[in-house]
């Protein structure tokens, strides 16, 4: 049975964070051929090679990028157990990583954050990123949980699992500019500037089938897929948003976004996705227990 000697753990760490041997061996005190050696040695150990040699700088293969991934991971833990003793605590707080899809309303992260910290004594690491390629880090273990607006592609979904948590509907808003378009809303659409998620997005297909039924044609002026980038835009005037209630939330924006109307039946569903471990996190195990964890999502305001 094979052990990992943490010493090279550390070594590997270091010369990954700074670039070269040089700059680690200057760093760790300890001699430029003998910290070589032991990265040899770990890589024998690993049987990967965790470096390419670009010049005189060392880039991180793919083996070497999972790597570093836990050794991060590692320290952390280590950093935190030292806090944990020097408090006095008794019992410490379970880290959890957490991605979430760049284009859902931040709003959603929020409360997804809440209710992980009233379920569980937890210490959340909260990250952003597309869905593709959350859905890698969660398939290597670098995140627990993924927040997406989508399942994993069927290449992807080997050792992951998904359900869905929210549905949240989808509405027309815009600024001061726009307001009386209400009255003969969805007719009064044609012709208007909009700001709508990118063509990959199953929302904008979504909403462009909702145009189509209702006979109407407005114009697309920009094509943005995070919904703060959408809000902005609205805020500003260039065009109407179509994007989540729950994304204009705030007071401030209330008041200069109003609802023009709402796209009945055009929805953006919300899947929280995990993966099948050997030893599984206990805030996931909650999590994947709890069948209304995100009930009223969809509605809060």
């Amino acid at each position: 049975m094979s052990w990992l000697n943490y010493h090279h753990l550390i070594y590997f760490r270091t010369i990954a964070q700074e670039g070269s041997i040089a700059r680690a061996s200057e760093k760790l005190k300890v001699g430029q051929p003998a910290l070589s050696a032991q990265l040899k040695t770990f890589e024998g150990t690993l049987g990967q090679e965790l470096f390419e040699r670009t010049g005189r700088r060392l880039i991180l293969t793919e083996a070497g990028r999972i790597v570093l991934s836990y050794a991060n991971q590692i320290a952390e833990l280590g950093d935190e157990l030292l806090q944990v003793l020097d408090n006095g605590a008794l019992s410490k707080r379970v880290a959890v990583n957490v991605g979430i899809q760049d284009c859902l309303p931040k709003t959603l992260a929020v409360t997804i954050v809440e209710k992980m910290t009233e379920l569980f004594p937890c210490r959340v690491r909260l990250v952003e990123g597309h869905a593709s390629v959350l859905f890698t880090e969660l398939a290597n273990h670098s995140l627990d949980i993924v927040i997406s607006n989508q399942m994993p592609f069927a290449e992807e979904i080997k050792g992951l699992r998904s359900r869905k948590i929210a549905t949240l509907p989808i509405s027309i808003y815009g600024a001061a500019k726009f307001w009386q378009l209400a009255k003969d809303f969805p007719q009064s659409l044609t012709g208007q500037p909009v700001v709508l998620p990118t063509v990959h997005s199953r929302t904008r297909h979504e909403c462009e089938r909702w145009f189509s039924e209702q006979r109407v044609t407005p114009q697309v002026v920009v094509e943005a897929q995070d919904t703060a980038v959408q809000k902005s835009l609205g805020l500003s005037g260039v065009g109407l948003i179509a994007v989540p209630d729950l994304a204009v939330n705030d007071q401030s924006e209330q008041e200069r976004l109003k609802k023009i109307g709402d796209l009945k039946g055009v929805v953006e569903e919300v899947w929280l996705c995990t993966a099948e471990r050997k030893i599984p996190n206990p805030v996931v195990e909650v999590l994947e227990t709890v069948k209304d964890l995100f009930r009223g999502v969809e509605t809060r305001k």
